[in-house]
C-alpha cells in the first residue's frame, strides 16, 4: 500500500514537472531578430571604416525592440573578379537568437593597391623590432640591414621548439 502511494506521488510530480517545462519553453523567445538595409551609395575602398558599413543597417526584435546598436560586421570579403565587396553582418537579441545577412558593395580595388604600396615604401619599424624578410634575412628596426641572429629556445615547451 505504501509503495502505491509513493508511485502515485512520483507520477503526479513527474506530470507537473513536464507541464512546467512545456509552459516555460513556450514562454521563451525563439524568434530571431529582423535586419533591414536602407539603400545607400557607398563604394568600398581602403578608407572604408566599420561605421560606414553600419550606416543604413537597422535591426528590430519583437521582444527587445530596436537592437540596431547590437549589429556587428563579422567579415568583409573582396571579390577582385567582379570588383565588389561582400560585407557580412550579424545581430543577436537578448535571448541569444541570431540573424546573419550580407550586403554587396562595389569596390575600388585601386585604392587597396595604392595603400599597400604606401605602406611598403614608408614602413618604419619600431626600435628593437625584428622581422624576417622574404629572402630569409633578419631585419632589425634600427639599421634595416640584414644580419644573422641566434634563436633561443629556452623556456619553450617541446611542441613550441619543433
Amino acid at each position: 500500500m505504501k509503495s502505491n502511494i509513493l508511485a502515485f506521488f512520483f507520477t503526479v510530480g513527474s506530470i507537473a514537472m513536464a507541464v512546467l517545462i512545456i509552459w516555460f519553453y513556450n514562454l521563451s523567445d525563439r524568434t530571431a531578430p529582423e535586419m533591414r538595409f536602407v539603400a545607400m551609395d557607398l563604394t568600398y575602398d581602403a578608407d572604408t571604416q566599420e561605421k560606414d558599413l553600419l550606416n543604413g543597417v537597422m535591426a528590430y526584435d519583437g521582444k527587445d525592440g530596436d537592437i540596431t546598436d547590437r549589429i556587428v560586421v563579422e567579415k568583409t570579403i573582396i571579390n577582385e573578379e567582379s570588383s565588389s565587396a561582400v560585407v557580412y553582418y550579424a545581430v543577436s537579441d537578448l535571448s541569444g537568437n541570431v540573424t546573419k545577412q550580407s550586403r554587396v558593395f562595389p569596390a575600388d580595388l585601386g585604392s587597396f593597391d595604392e595603400q599597400e604600396n604606401a605602406i611598403d615604401e614608408n614602413m618604419m619599424l619600431p626600435e628593437g623590432f625584428i622581422m624576417e624578410s622574404e629572402e630569409g634575412e633578419v631585419v632589425d628596426g634600427q639599421s634595416g640591414e640584414g644580419q644573422e641572429t641566434e634563436t633561443s629556445t629556452e623556456g619553450k615547451s617541446g611542441e613550441e621548439q619543433n
